[in-house]
């Protein structure tokens, strides 16, 4: 087979900036010259102090490992919201300067071009980095030199490329991916393995390459790093270069934010890959990490043996990434050239993921919390990759024109409903418990829209009835009713959006309280909230103490949004907060000046309800405790008006009434102790209050002399 030519240079217009100290002077480094192209002089200097891989060892150390030359990529954001993403090269080396203590100056060179003009030709970060010493930057760069003007911020002048604010043409060599496949195939089986292993760890974090390639002849360290940072982005689709940084050295000591870096040891919270003889299965890679990891390996093989086939294919996905993981978008890419088709690839990959062996690999840990955030985890990967499926059906936006991805069908054609009955079909057969999948499809989608309705301004969120609301909802719903074994498990959300929920809703989700949580962020999302708030509450006052702190805490926050429609609402809710161990939804000072007696009234019959149902108790206790926490907490601020104070300590007494009068003295709650306590405080420097009639009644009866 004969190899296919190398792609011709592609012509990108670039910006570029100049990062140095003035000649002799006294400055900080600052941007020295630059185009205007994309950024202004200021945001240039942002973006390099941004990216910076932190400070260099001296110069006269030229033999250290993190030694200059360094070799950076990074991106930033252009335009309002962030779309629009310029990728970044830059280089610092040092220059034969010395600044006004004597001390060696480094420059740093950047050039950044849209990552929108590589979705029609992309470039590797070999080519950018061999146009940062190309002619056009050169004289870009050094017309009217910095050192001869008289602002210290570098001044242009009218040479070429001084302060123009049109682009600079510069020609870049394209992605090559026989190149990169060779350079794979020339390190042999060991090279695969290091960079698959580095690009399955960057799907999950930041990471730490421990050691280096051994440079070849002549050629620098940086360059020698930089193929293989090349390599490992080469094994994952070519969009998440759009927010991929990467350097040929970073600083462990140095606070930078680059996600791939080769160092000398690890920061916290850093993966790590270390320069050796790779294990079959890296010891690091846990979790989805390892299955990308043995796709990679797989689709190697099962192309003969040839990287250059899987980078060719990656690199067909140049659709810009908003971030780099969550991986299930490079699964789905890789799906595409498997022989047994992409929903069959995605089913198997699902129940695997779904395995309670591989969920709980062991049984050390019986934690009835760890096991259940383990499942739900699981059960949230799983469904991210069916999302990421239905995202990314419609072939590549910058594939071939015509060509239809391997396994799957282009968008808009009957194949791609065929996709979806096979998506769905397979979605039907995974194993799991209580329809968890389909569930989690349904939480992630009203998520989405509950992220997009807090994302609008106060004033339009949704407040009331909004039948347009849950677009996301509508849409996987639909999608789900397209299978009719799907659709008999989807019909609590259809109820929701219909504003007529099951009256067995709470009791089909028994022990699936998540699931709950998003049918009320639903119903309160298309305003139809009023019924199931009232199937939820006596659940929520039987449960919602039990739930795990995670649990309870965004149950908490639904709680808060319930609308309420009499002062015995408020008061229920209310107190179901503090038996979870959260405050009231609204500082009872703001209860008591809105609804005053009322307020007042409701919340100390609903304590007594709660003692005379369930005893002084550990929820109890807790209630008692939250409230001390909240009336005594300095900037709760009781009320400035004596009258409202008083009825503030009104509403307080029955809550000590009622358990002292269900305990003896030896066996009453530490929370008690600790409402007592608060109020005593707040006596003490209110005289005022002292001499209101709850005042004077909580000084006389309530709270113990001396």
């Amino acid at each position: 087979m004969s190899r296919p030519p190398t792609p011709a240079d592609h012509v990108l217009v670039a910006g570029w900036a100049l990062m140095g100290k003035e000649r002799g002077g006294y400055t900080d480094y600052v941007v020295l010259r630059s185009n205007e192209a994309y950024f202004s002089r200021s945001a240039y200097q942002s973006i390099l102090h941004r990216y910076s891989p932190g400070t260099p060892p001296p110069a006269q150390r030229p033999n250290l490992p993190g030694a200059l030359p360094w070799v950076t990529v990074s991106y930033a954001p252009r335009g309002r919201d962030g779309a629009d993403t310029m990728f970044g090269i830059a280089e610092r080396t040092w220059s034969d300067e010395v600044d006004a203590s004597g001390r060696r100056v480094a420059r740093t060179l950047l050039l950044c071009v849209p990552f929108s003009a590589l979705a029609a030709a992309p470039v590797s970060y070999l080519g950018l980095h061999a146009a940062l010493s190309g002619p056009e930057i050169r004289r870009a760069t050094t017309a009217d030199d910095p050192r001869d003007t008289e602002d210290a911020g570098g001044g242009g002048g009218d040479g070429d490329g001084g302060n123009e604010r049109d682009g600079l043409p510069v020609a870049v060599s394209r992605l090559d991916p026989a190149g990169i496949g060779d350079y794979l195939a020339r390190g042999g089986e060991r090279l695969f393995l290091l960079a698959a292993e580095t690009a399955a760890l960057v799907l999950a974090g930041r990471v730490a390459i421990l050691g280096a390639p051994t440079p070849g002849p002549d050629e620098p360290p940086a360059q020698a790093r930089l193929r293989f940072l090349d390599a490992v982005a080469a094994l994952l689709p070519y969009g998440h270069r759009a927010r991929l940084t990467a350097s040929t050295w970073a600083v462990s000591g140095a606070a930078h934010r680059i996600r791939l870096a080769f160092t000398d040891r690890p920061r916290p919270g850093d993966l790590v890959m270390r320069w050796r003889d790779p294990h079959e299965q890296p010891a690091e890679l846990l979790g989805p990490p390892a299955d990308y990891y043995n796709l990679l390996l797989r689709l190697r093989d099962q192309l003969a043996g040839s990287p250059a086939d899987l980078v060719a294919h990656l690199a067909r996905y140049r659709s810009g990434r908003r971030r780099v993981g969550p991986p299930e978008h490079a699964y789905f890419c890789l799906f595409q050239l498997t022989g047994s088709g992409v929903a069959d690839a995605m089913g198997d990959l699902i129940a695997r993921r779904l395995n309670p062996r591989r969920v709980w690999p062991g049984t050390e840990s019986t934690e009835p919390a760890v096991r259940e955030a383990a499942w739900e985890q699981a059960v949230e990967d799983a469904a991210g990759l069916v999302r990421a499926a239905r995202d990314n059906i419609p072939s590549p936006a910058t594939a071939s024109p015509g060509r239809t991805p391997p396994g799957g069908t282009a968008a808009g054609s009957t194949g791609a409903r065929t996709f979806d009955d096979e998506l769905r079909a397979r979605v039907a057969q995974v194993p799991v418990p209580g329809d968890s999948l389909v569930l989690e499809l349904m939480r992630l989608a009203i998520l989405d829209d509950v992220q997009t309705d807090n994302a609008r301004p106060p004033h339009a969120r949704s407040r009331h009835v909004d039948r347009g609301a849950a677009e996301s909802t509508r849409r996987w719903l639909s999608w789900l009713e397209g299978a009719p074994e799907l659709a008999e498990r989807t019909h609590l959300f259809r109820g929701v959006l219909e504003g007529s929920p099951a009256p067995d809703v709470v009791a089909a989700l028994d022990g699936q309280d998540r699931y709950l949580l998003s049918l009320s962020q639903l119903a309160r999302l298309v305003g139809t909230s009023r019924a199931l708030v009232g199937l939820l509450l006596p659940w929520l006052w039987r449960v919602g103490p039990t739930l795990s702190p995670r649990h309870q805490r965004e149950w908490a926050a639904e709680i808060r949004a319930f609308r309420f429609e009499s002062a015995g609402e408020a008061a229920d809710h209310d107190l179901l907060l503090l038996m979870m161990g959260e405050a009231p939804g609204g500082p009872l000072r703001h209860r008591i000046h809105q609804m005053e007696t009322d307020y007042v009234t409701a919340l100390g019959a609903r304590f007594a309800d709660l003692v005379r149902e369930q005893g002084v108790d550990r929820r109890v206790d807790r209630v008692l405790s939250t409230l001390a926490r909240s009336v005594g907490d300095p900037d709760a601020d009781w009320p400035k008006d004596p009258a409202k104070a008083d009825l503030m300590l009104q509403a307080l007494e029955p809550f000590v009434r009622q358990v002292r009068a269900g305990t003896d003295a030896r066996r009453r709650p530490p929370g008690l102790t600790a409402l007592t306590d608060a109020v005593r405080r707040y006596l003490r420097d209110n005289p005022r209050a002292r001499r209101r009639p709850a005042g004077r009644r909580w000084l006389e009866v309530w709270l113990p002399t001396g």
